[in-house]
């Protein structure tokens, strides 16, 4: 089923399947997500096993809010500052967990969670209706470029995914680059791992 964004119905279905453990694709501001209960192991064997993931690397998750991410990971300085500039935006935040009570292959080899609150109307309805985060990355093999058109979505994944949630003027961006992301530890030390929309040299002249 392939659902515009702004139907209604999107995003019921959307909470749904975030309930019921079960995997969607999604738009955000940047590219195209799979979607799913972060919490779900079913959910994260799902992920793994359709993009063909190595086990040890983690998938971002998407956040309602700043204090949303505070409740699992450590919030610093750069971190505030950061958030408050670029959030919502097309930004990922690396950050040094608070507790595990999240799946653990979420986490990295040094126990740091990777979160983004993407500047998308469906993300925000969709984050604020549920709970728990909610796993975000990009819609392909891995290792292959990011898919960002519903059709070829669709044609890759068929009857794998049953609910895809399209948004025509993302499309349209013809864009297939991702968010920027930093990863800032405890002693606010920070390091891009990859730049995206956001550049390197707006991080940097933020954090002068």
């Amino acid at each position: 089923m392939i659902l515009d964004h702004k139907n209604k119905k999107a995003l019921e279905l959307a909470i749904h399947y975030l309930k019921n453990d079960n995997l969607f694709i999604y738009p955000t501001d940047t590219l195209y997500g799979f979607g799913g209960n972060a919490r779900s192991d079913q959910v994260l064997d799902l992920l793994y096993d359709i993009k063909n993931r190595p086990v040890n690397m983690p998938v971002s998750l998407l956040a309602r809010d700043v204090e949303m991410i505070r409740e699992y990971a450590v919030i610093s300085k750069k971190t505030e500052k950061l958030a408050s500039e670029f959030l919502p935006g097309a930004l990922t935040m690396v950050l040094p967990s608070k507790n595990n009570t999240l799946p653990k292959r979420l986490f990295n080899v040094e126990g740091f969670l990777g979160f983004r609150i993407p500047n998308h109307e469906f993300c925000n309805h969709m984050s604020a209706e549920f709970d728990n985060p909610i796993i975000t990355t990009s819609v392909n093999k891995s290792g292959s470029p990011a898919l960002n058109d519903i059709k070829s979505i669709h044609d890759q994944f068929g009857d794998k995914i049953k609910l895809y949630i399209s948004d025509r003027d993302l499309e349209q961006k013809g864009s297939t680059t991702g968010s920027t992301v930093v990863m800032i530890d405890r002693n606010d030390h920070i390091k891009i791992l990859r730049e995206g929309v956001i550049s390197r040299s707006q991080i940097i002249n933020i954090l002068r």
